[in-house]
């Protein structure tokens, strides 16, 4: 009997040190970049934003502003963080946007399903006596 007990008290022992209870830890790997071929480019274009109208530092006397420009067709645009609806399929877009006497910091950004995004920052100066 005695010999029973201390090999069950061993074989406790044994399951303990080797960490029974526990789900097996599997090695993880570091993912690694996509190689850099020298000479090759991606063929995913870039997210292009053109703002053309209005222009940077340009001064306007109505209150109401129509912000015209270009960006990718699958791109999502916001012009001072409110969503612009109207963009078409070749990407053009415009939107009004209302400002305050003085000057107005007026930000568009494009963002596409990728996680890319393009940015511009205008001033648009309102001088409704000017």
């Amino acid at each position: 009997m005695r010999k029973v007990s201390f090999l069950l008290v061993l074989l406790v022992l044994l399951v303990a040190a080797c960490g029974q209870g526990r789900a097996p830890v599997a090695p993880t790997s570091t993912p690694t970049p996509a190689p850099v071929v020298p000479g090759v480019t991606s063929s995913v274009p870039a997210l292009s934003l053109v703002v053309t109208v209005p222009q940077d530092e340009v001064v306007v006397k109505d209150a109401i502003l129509r912000v015209v420009g270009r960006t990718s067709p699958d791109a999502v645009v916001s012009v001072d963080g409110k969503i612009v609806r109207t963009v078409d399929i070749e990407g053009n877009f415009s939107a009004l946007v209302s400002l305050v006497e003085g000057p107005n910091l007026l930000e568009v950004i494009a963002t596409d399903y990728r996680g890319g995004q393009a940015s511009q920052v205008l001033t648009v100066i309102y001088a409704p006596q000017g």
